[in-house]
């Protein structure tokens, strides 16, 4: 997945004015909001490594605000007489940098912020906010994360959807309705005057929104209600107020936020500046080629400034080249390694290597053969490794080798500790696992983002002092096992199936997408004609005024900016008006096109032809793994244009056919094992198609008497209730009455009440001990769960029901993958794994070993794990992915 991280420029620079000592260079100018300024940002590039970088600025104190409400703002005092300079300094210095500065007239900074972030952000972006401005949590979705500024210039807060009530009482949604009824003071937003931050949490809490609060006034008792009514136009202006703009008409696009440095003015601006220390830091943090030091600087000198946070750097250091070390060096040794890469994921290679065996420290440089050769070898002959990235230290081993097969023999204690993926399974909610959270997590020194020797020496220094701490947190939380037999050697496998990629035609794909865009166009003229009109199709503001103001058709949903216009809204207008269907099939030829047609062009490996997806072992909460860079997990399968995208992936050169295997409804064998239903389990024993043999026994009837419509309700009912689906939600899914679908659900439970029973058992658990965990031990923490909020109680509650199955799926599968993977290379067998796309394993195989193939996936997919019902896997091959089902 791509980042993209929007700065609040204006933010940060006084956030970091206020939190240094005056600071000037030799002609007295005041630098130290600049040079706090970057020290956040290598801090952030450290620890978030974007794709994408943008700063936007306040611009003028005139905004549309201050024409709603002349006082807006009006309590602001002019900035300080040293800050005013660093405003202009800043730009020069990120015009230097080829960071994108984006300001404009009437607006805020947090409005194109806003505006960037639900343009930009996206299943395949996420949005880093970064912001001392608490207003800007009104923002955070599932694909914006808010990090606000916290003490001093290095202490933040990661806010996300699932954290934010737990972090503040109440959630993105309603950020506008808290400062609608107690005010902001800084932005001299008035509110309703007498309500303070706990009577409008105690307010929103119980009514919702801010309507909601109006729509109850009279059960509102006392001087409360009298401030409300009399306040009301007021709390309505504030909510505006308060509200950021994510509509603005801005024309950018990623592209135009990728940092492009003028790397020859850094260093003479910098040195203008007084900034000596922190020019080689933030090269380093961005990437950049690093100047030529002259005789007077040195990589060990000492911070020019006062050091931060209070941290002392050493003024030299003594560290071994590769020449120098020798076998007594790593022999039986635990060795800390901590890896600079250059190049491509996945062939990336060594630039710089720090490796420490708590007496000395090494440091290797450049990918060269004899490199390679020490790595693999202390690899082999160490007792111990520890690392952040397991996987970057395998990969940079050997450009077609993933390294030594026997680091990761499940057999034996574990001689591999990535510490990245031991906080992860303890905390796999979290969305960043940087070197500081590290620290903080397993109790070693924080280590100075000083960005040269120093740093990488006291990085290697803090893994060997986490690794204990880490162990004994995954042992104490029964976690250790998963580590051991399951995340640690899938980390390999990943690796392998990265390194081998996809083969994708792309004379294929370029006709492909030529007639897609056709059929786009042809589209785009009948939808036109339907309308009377030529408009932006892709504008929901156009696009409800077509539909809502000319076409007459039913409001459905209204947003604070207009029409909604969603896919939920169009699919209950479908028939109202034929240029909705047409819309419907334009949005998703549209959406192929940009994701999976173009989208894959600049993905494929000129040298391999092959797309490499990396596959992220830390992103969900239940230990699903997802694909980036692209995501091949979210092609539509069911669709015959989501076919034709599959079509284009074949075996490559020397391989034959694409083997597909496939594990049959797992969560719901899953939920027989689990529950000890014993409905539920004969019928898997006995080979029945379970939803129709649901159907037969909900409705009463012999499964030959079952219907097609009937069998599809019934499976819309067993899948369901793994999600813990309401009555609510089957009514939505199935056309039906809330009242019939709780009959249905009543009746499903009464023919399975083990799969009740397991349910309120695993929600009391839940309420008890304030997590789940799946069969194999993996956790997941469920701070929602005793909330008095309905909304988020029920929502943990559902996941309580759920993560147990969903999350035990993800275990097997990878279980399997590791196996599978394990056998192919110590059999020596040239077919090889490619994808894993939920619970299916897709293999490039050649003729002769086709079958052998298809034998050993049947063998361990079917007993990789005992369960009271067999586990089916269903194997499939086709020279193309599209026909291996």
């Amino acid at each position: 997945m791509k980042k993209l991280m929007i700065i609040d420029g204006s933010s940060l620079l006084y956030r970091a004015f206020f939190a240094l000592p005056p600071l000037s260079n030799a002609l007295g100018v005041p630098t130290n909001a600049v040079y706090g300024f970057l020290t956040m940002l290598v801090k952030l590039y450290n620890d978030l490594q974007p794709d994408y970088v943008a700063v936007a600025f306040d611009k003028g104190k005139e905004t549309f605000r201050t024409e709603l409400y002349a006082d807006y703002k009006g309590n602001r005092p002019n900035a300080p007489d040293d800050l005013r300079p660093q405003f202009g300094l800043i730009r020069e210095v990120l015009e230097a940098l080829g960071i994108s500065v984006i300001e404009q007239e009437g607006y805020e900074g947090d409005d194109i912020i806003g505006s960037l972030s639900k343009k930009l952000g996206n299943k395949e972006t996420a949005v880093y906010i970064i912001t001392g401005d608490r207003d800007s949590l009104q923002l955070v979705d599932e694909h914006s994360t808010v990090y606000l500024t916290k003490k001093g210039i290095s202490d933040m807060l990661e806010v996300r959807p699932e954290t934010m009530v737990a972090q503040y009482g109440y959630g993105p949604e309603q950020v506008i309705d808290m400062k609608a009824l107690m005010g902001d003071s800084s932005d001299n937003i008035p509110g309703v005057p007498g309500v303070g931050e706990k009577t409008a949490l105690k307010l929103l809490t119980e009514y919702g929104t801010l309507e909601g609060v109006y729509d109850h006034i009279d059960g509102i008792k006392g001087k409360l209600k009298e401030k409300l009514s009399d306040n009301k136009e007021l709390a309505f202006l504030s909510r505006t107020l308060a509200t950021i703009k994510t509509d603005m008409d801005l024309a950018y696009t990623l592209d135009d936020f990728v940092t492009a440095a003028h790397e020859s003015e850094i260093v003479p601006l910098f040195d203008r500046l007084g900034f000596h220390n922190v020019t080689p830091r933030l090269i380093k943090a961005m990437g950049l080629t690093a100047p030529t030091p002259t005789d007077s600087e040195s990589l060990f000198a000492a911070f020019a400034e006062s050091p931060i946070e209070g941290h002392e750097v050493k003024e030299t250091l003594t560290l071994l080249s590769s020449e120098e070390i020798t076998a007594e060096f790593y022999t039986n040794k635990e060795l800390a390694f901590h890896v600079m890469p250059k190049g491509a994921h996945p062939f990336r290679t060594i630039d710089t290597l720090y490796v420490s065996n708590g007496d000395a420290v090494a440091k290797l440089l450049g990918d060269t053969k004899a490199n390679n050769e020490l790595m693999v070898d202390m690899l082999q002959m160490a007792s111990g490794i520890v690392t952040e990235d397991a996987k970057l230290l395998l990969e940079v081993t050997g450009k077609d080798t993933p390294g030594p097969l026997n680091l990761f023999d499940t057999s034996a204690e574990p001689r591999v500790w990535d510490l990245t993926l031991m906080a992860y399974l303890a905390d796999p909610t979290r969305t960043n696992y940087g070197i500081s959270y590290l620290c903080e997590r397993f109790s070693a020194p924080v280590v100075p983002a000083s960005g040269d020797d120093a740093e990488f020496v006291a990085t290697v220094e803090a893994l060997l002092a986490m690794k204990p701490v880490a162990v004994e947190v995954l042992q104490d939380n029964g976690l250790w096992d998963l580590y051991k037999r399951i995340e640690l050697p899938l980390i390999r496998t990943l690796l392998v199936m990265e390194k081998n990629g996809i083969y994708i035609d792309k004379v294929a794909l370029e006709k492909t997408q030529n007639r897609f865009e056709e059929e786009a166009n042809e589209l785009r003229t009948a939808i036109y004609k339907e309308a009377g009109e030529e408009f932006n199709i892709n504008s929901p503001k156009q696009l409800g005024v077509i539909l809502f103001e000319k076409l007459n058709l039913p409001v459905i949903k209204k947003t604070k900016t207009g029409y909604s216009t969603n896919a939920e809204v169009l699919d209950i207008l479908r028939n109202e008006h034929p240029i909705i269907e047409l819309i419907l099939k334009y949005r998703t030829v549209v959406k192929l096109i940009s994701t999976y047609l173009e989208g894959l062009k600049p993905l494929i490996n000129g040298k391999t032809e092959r797309i490499h997806s990396t596959f992220n072992q830390m992103v969900t909460a239940t230990g699903r793994l997802s694909s980036s860079d692209p995501n091949l997990q979210n092609i539509p399968v069911r669709t015959e244009k989501g076919r034709e995208i599959r079509a284009l992936f074949l075996p490559g050169e020397g391989y034959d056919t694409l083997v597909s295997a496939d594990y049959s409804q797992i969560e719901l064998r899953i939920l027989a094992h689990l529950s000890e239903d014993p409905a539920l389990i004969k019928a898997f024993l006995e080979g029945e198609d379970i939803h129709r043999f649901t159907a037969a026994e909900v409705l009463g009837k012999s499964i030959e008497e079952v219907t097609p419509t009937e069998r599809s309700h019934a499976k819309a009912v067993n899948f369901g209730i793994i999600y813990g689906i309401s009555d609510f939600g089957l009514s939505r899914d199935l056309g039906i009455t809330r009242g019939e679908a709780k009959d249905y659900i009543d009746l499903y439970f009464s023919r399975y009440p083990k799969v009740k029973e397991y349910m309120d058992a695993m929600v009391a658990e839940a309420h008890e001990t304030g997590m789940v965990r799946t069969m194999f031990g993996r956790v997941r923490a469920l701070p929602d769960i005793n909330s008095r909020n309905f909304n988020r109680r029920s929502f943990a509650e559902r996941t309580a029901m759920n993560t147990p199955i969903q999350g035990s799926a993800a275990d097997i599968i990878k279980l399997a993958m590791n196996q599978v993977a394990q056998r192919l290379e110590t059999e020596q067998l040239k077919s090889r794994l490619l994808l894993q796309v939920h619970d299916e394993l897709v293999l490039e195989v050649v003729t002769e070993e086709e079958a052998k193939v298809e034998a050993l996936l049947a063998d361990i997919m079917d007993s990789v794990v005992e369960l009271k019902v067999p586990l089916i896997v269903d194997v499939h091959s086709a020279t193309n992915w599209a026909d291996v089902k």
